[in-house]
């Protein structure tokens, strides 16, 4: 097929391994690593973000867990500000959850992300907490010419 386009993937890096605890309405950084599309993500601007989360008691259905990037050296060394639930900085995406105690893997589909960047979760009103040993994973990946 004349001008047909494929997907290429990078590889996974690891946000945070086991996140503690997040209150309804709190925000917790992923605090295990950054990530910078030029030395972690292959200069790929987009990433799909995986995250495992588990609740103690079954969250309100439909209700999400919103990401959100505080961009860092965007003027030399001058990071943005640390977002806060009450200002949030950028906002990448939600994580739409189930009302279960289950383990639940949601992804999310980001475009443009920053280019270097910390990741906060912010428990946007899901009603409940979450359990600590949550995992963030990210994945660039980018839209090519086939070869």
């Amino acid at each position: 097929m004349a001008n047909e386009r494929i997907l290429i993937k990078g590889t996974p890096k690891t946000l945070e391994s086991s996140g503690a605890s997040i209150a309804n309405n709190a925000l917790a950084q992923a605090d295990d690593a950054g990530y910078d599309i030029f030395v972690d993500g292959s200069s790929y601007r987009d990433a799909k973000f995986v995250l495992t989360i588990t609740f103690s008691v079954a969250p309100t259905e439909n209700t999400v867990v919103s990401l959100y990037a505080r961009p860092l050296d965007i003027d030399g060394t001058a990071d943005g500000e640390i977002p806060e639930a009450t200002r949030p900085t950028v906002y990448v995406g939600a994580f739409v959850v189930n009302n279960v105690t289950t383990a639940q893997t949601i992804e999310l589909l980001a475009e443009d992300v920053p280019w270097k960047a910390d990741y906060y979760l912010h428990n946007s009103g899901t009603g409940q907490t979450i359990s600590a040993g949550w995992v963030l994973k990210v994945t660039p990946f980018a839209d090519a010419p086939a070869p």
